[in-house]
């Protein structure tokens, strides 16, 4: 099979990786899991990778998904997966594709190009702590920029765990959830492992959407 025929079932499949399919399916993949740990993993992880480089918008459920199966393990997994997946479009991004990934990131390279350059550790940090940009986005620019593959790799990783971390702390609540066959419990509410990382995750929104905006009001001043 051609590389672009795999690219093409792995797209298309993406419509099965949606919550109403994954859902409906919690027990077998449950079981799954039990009976072939290794490969289950391997497998998770191969579809993460998948997923990053070729920026499907599959990435947060497959976090959800990943941590309720997996449970916190799925931590260092996803961490590794997405900073992988990142590398793929990096490596491209540098070269033999540059000039692709240079046209589809538009003009937003150069109104970051100046604060890039000041440090490019602490900016793509920031972007992966707080995303004033698309995920595909913040993996182009440090490679057309001419970043070091050692500190795009450090970046990316640190930068993406605290977010991840709260995902997956979403995620084992949904365990608590689906373990009960997804059937209203008001009683869960009383559940810190249900509660609180939903809370946490709306104030990681809320502050990343407010200095986001400020952030583009600034740069477009």
């Amino acid at each position: 099979m051609s590389v672009a025929g795999i690219i093409l079932v792995i797209w298309f499949a993406s419509d099965l990786l949606q919550p109403i399919h994954l859902i409906s399916r919690y027990s077998e993949f449950k079981l799954m899991i039990e009976n072939q740990y290794a490969w289950s993993v391997g497998i998770f992880c191969l579809i993460y990778v998948a997923a990053v480089s070729l920026s499907l918008p599959v990435a947060s459920m497959l976090t959800l998904m990943g941590a309720a199966l997996f449970g916190w393990i799925s931590l260092p997994l996803i961490v590794s997966a997405a900073t992988a997946g990142s590398l793929v479009v990096f490596l491209l991004a540098s070269t033999i594709a540059r000039e692709f990934f240079s046209q589809r990131a538009g003009g937003a390279i150069d109104s970051v190009q100046t604060a890039f350059h000041r440090s490019p550790i602490r900016w793509l940090l920031t972007m992966r702590l707080i995303p004033f940009f698309p995920f595909w986005l913040v993996n182009i620019v440090p490679a057309v920029l001419k970043m070091k593959m050692s500190d795009y790799v450090f970046a990316t990783a640190v930068g993406i765990i605290p977010g991840t971390a709260i995902y997956v702390s979403v995620g084992r609540g949904f365990d608590t959830l689906m373990e009960q066959g997804l059937k209203p419990q008001w009683n869960l509410i009383e559940h810190p492992q249900v509660w609180l990382p939903l809370v946490l995750l709306g104030v990681f929104s809320g502050v990343s959407a407010f200095v986001s905006n400020r952030y583009r009001d600034k740069v477009h001043s």
